[in-house]
């Protein structure tokens, strides 16, 4: 794989997790607006905007990789 599509690929990764988690918040904001933010559902739109956080931004899954660095 090249300089360039790594590059590329990063970037669709990227664009991904953005529409992921506007997708959780507009059910975030739609569910704490309409049914006046019962708290077990958002504490759940919570965790699964975590996950993805995590995975991108933290890079977690690094925390049991056999490779050296970053």
């Amino acid at each position: 794989m090249t300089q360039q599509e790594k590059k590329a690929a990063a970037f669709r990764q990227g664009i991904i997790v953005l529409i992921v988690l506007a997708a959780l918040t507009a059910g975030e904001f739609f569910v704490a607006r309409s049914l006046n933010g019962p708290v077990a559902i958002l504490f759940i739109f919570a965790i699964f905007k975590a996950a993805p956080i995590m995975q991108y931004f933290m890079h977690i899954s690094s925390l049991w990789s056999e490779e050296e660095g970053h």
